[in-house]
């Protein structure tokens, strides 16, 4: 692409590939930047010999057709999973239905109400503490939420959205989640898109029409509208600075919290550790022990991979522990549910993985979640300015959809729209 640039996008995740794909097949010119060495931003898939390994985004929450469409276009091949299915062990354990709890918590709470944090609402309401407990757990693990900030109103909504259409219908890739970002890639018409890759932007620099995009090699870029799709803890970081300042979306930012999560993978020689614990591929094990209170089968027999789950206090716990460390303790915790010897399961490991994805500069936690205040604020982000820049990712939905990938791709598809000034 010789000719100027058109629209300049800042990332390469789904979000910024989206928004190249439709603003391309429109005409534009399109260049895109990205910090990484990489494209897909928090969808990172690791492909070890036996198979793929997830280290972001993993399952597909709900038949959805941002991401099923672009899946039947490239022949992905997905596999649905049970999202109900628990393990035996967990019954044994009293593990009810999480979000059962959730529900009964959230029917003291209305949209109408005032805003409150989850940990308030909890407090105050004459429900069991079992159930108190679960629904804790599920906005600390689940949403990566700490409970005495998470609003309320946000739950709601989110609950709301799980009450879609084929919302309760869960998938995953079977040759890779980074399948669909190749397969959004591909449909980016290359005439008139450059994706250059490790380029950091520092600051922006902005009239109307006219924007200055400023990276860390003194590199200056210019073109008359910017779509920043960056995660929200960069924004939060002040990693990017804009000039003017934007106050409005410093408001809506100081009112989103970026939720800290870890998982990690151990890849396992041999199925029969599965057929001993009685551990299926559907199923989930609640053990609340840290910390890796959560674990499920990520990928299936012949050599099937476990992955433990952890949101909140545990994953910072994680999270200051380096790679080596984080596995040994996954290798522990999983030893446990197996009831053998962390050095039985250890001769049988293929390999270990995980990313840390809070202290990764380029993204600086896992997903997001509104405050007390700000269930309205992902939208408020996601307001254009003066027609001349314009927000996407996940952090910019406000209707229960952040936090996921099928969310963040419909914030691509609305970003490019409001570019071409065909906005709803």
């Amino acid at each position: 692409m010789t000719a100027p640039s058109e629209v300049i996008i800042l990332g390469a995740g789904v979000a910024g590939l989206t928004a190249a794909r439709d603003l391309t097949a429109a005409g534009a010119r399109v260049l895109v930047l990205e910090a990484r060495d990489r494209v897909g931003g928090r969808v990172m898939t690791h492909h070890a010999p036996e198979g793929p390994v997830e280290l972001g985004a993993e399952f597909v929450h709900g038949a959805v057709d941002e991401i099923l469409s672009v899946a039947r276009e490239a022949g992905l091949a997905l596999r649905e999973i049970d999202r109900g299915a628990t393990h035996p062990a967990a019954e044994r354990r009293g593990t009810a239905d999480y979000f059962s709890a959730m529900d009964a918590l959230l029917a003291h709470a209305s949209e109408a109400d005032a805003d409150e944090s989850f940990q308030h609402l909890v407090d105050r309401v004459d429900e069991r503490p079992e159930i108190k407990a679960q629904g804790l757990g599920l906005v600390e693990g689940y949403h990566a939420a700490d409970p005495d900030r998470m609003s309320v109103r946000s739950l709601i909504k989110n609950t709301t959205a799980d009450e879609e259409p084929g919302a309760n219908r869960q998938f995953r890739f079977v040759h890779g989640y980074d399948g669909l970002v190749a397969a959004i890639l591909e449909r980016v018409d290359h005439r008139l898109c450059e994706v250059r890759l490790n380029v950091v932007v520092t600051a922006i620099t902005w009239q109307r029409k006219h924007v200055v995009v400023k990276t860390s090699s003194g590199v200056e870029l210019t073109a008359p509208q910017v779509v920043v799709t960056v995660p929200l803890g960069v924004l939060q970081a002040g990693a990017i600075a804009f000039s003017p300042r934007l106050s409005d979306k410093e408001s809506a930012i100081g009112k989103l919290e970026m939720g800290d999560a870890m998982r990690v993978s151990l890849c396992l020689g041999s199925e029969e550790w599965l057929a001993q614990a009685g551990f299926s591929t559907g199923s989930l094990v609640f053990t609340r022990e840290p910390p890796l209170p959560v674990w499920w089968i990520s990928r299936p027999a012949p050599f099937p991979v476990i992955t433990g789950w952890a949101g909140g206090r545990h994953a910072r716990m994680l999270g200051k522990l380096g790679d080596t460390e984080r596995v040994s303790s996954a290798v522990h915790a999983l030893a446990a549910v197996f009831d053998t010897s962390a050095d039985e399961l250890r001769q049988d490991l293929r390999g270990g993985f995980s990313h840390n994805w809070q202290r990764d500069p380029f993204a600086r936690g896992a997903y997001s979640y509104p405050a007390v205040g700000g269930s309205d604020a992902g939208a408020r982000l996601a307001a254009p300015v003066d027609a001349t820049l314009f927000f996407a990712g996940e952090a910019t939905r406000s209707d229960g959809h952040n936090a996921t990938v099928h969310g963040a791709i419909a914030s691509g598809h609305r970003a490019a729209k409001e570019v071409l000034g065909r906005g709803d």
